[in-house]
Order: C-alpha cells, then structure tokens, then sequence
C-alpha cells in the first residue's frame, strides 16, 4: 500500500491484486495459534455451558420427582396417622361402651340376686319362726 500510485484527486489507491490476493492468503495460512486456540476455546466454552444447562435441568427435574416423592410419603404417613388416631378414637369409645354394658349388666344382676336372697332370707325367717313356735311346745312336753 505504501508503494502503491494514487489515484489523482483521491484519497484511493490502485494496488495490484495478485499481490494483494497474496498477502491475503499469506495472512490466512499465517494466522497466529493463539487466535486458533481462541476459537476453539470459545466453542469449547459453548458446549460446556450447554452441557452444564442440561445438567442443570436433568438435576432440578430429579430434585422436583423426589420431592413429590417425599411429600406423597409425608401425606401419606400424615394420612396413616390421622386414620390410627381415629382408630384409637373409636377403639376407645367402644370400650367405654363396652364398660358401661358390662357395669350395667352387672348391676341389675346384682339387684336381681338381692331380690332373690331377700325373698329367700325372708322365707328362711318364716321357717326359723315357724321352728321356734313349734320347739317350746314340744320342749314342754319332753319336760312332763
């Protein structure tokens, strides 16, 4: 470029293009590793970053299954228990139905076996009476 003629009036300059084509090429074929090496570094940098992305997602999309995971096991246990507490509920009621029946059964037994010792205490009382009006009697007569 510096020797090559201008082009009167301008600022442009006429330059021969084989040698231009040349110095092109030389440039090309010569260019430094380091740009090479940035090229590379770049895609490398991209494809990375794509893998990371991608392993980010496949990571989240694990953490999201077990947490849905953990909380059906968590309603799940939350419902086990909430049924066995109601079992124990109704469990409980039973029993103190139970209970009462029992306690209930035995009172009127006990009432029923009283009346019944009552009416056999007072027919063993006529008896011991009915005895004792009868023994002097023949006490005397023994005597005479």
């Amino acid at each position: 470029m510096h020797n090559a003629r201008h082009v009167p009036l301008s600022n442009n300059v006429m330059v021969n293009e084989d040698e231009a084509m040349e110095l092109i090429d030389q440039i090309r074929f010569n260019l430094p590793d380091e740009i090479k090496q940035a090229n590379w570094t770049v895609s490398e940098q991209q494809r990375i970053i794509t893998e990371a992305h991608a392993e980010a997602a496949r990571i989240m999309s694990r953490a999201n299954e077990r947490a849905e995971e953990t909380s059906s096991d968590h309603e799940v246990l939350r419902r086990a228990e909430r049924q066995a507490s109601q079992m124990v509920k109704e469990a409980q009621a039973k029993s103190d139905r139970i209970i009462q029946e029992a306690e209930s059964y035995a009172l009127e037994q006990l009432k029923q076996l009283e009346a019944h010792l009552g009416r056999t205490l007072a027919t063993v009382r006529r008896g011991v009476e009915a005895l004792q009006s009868t023994t002097p009697a023949s006490a005397e007569t023994e005597q005479t």
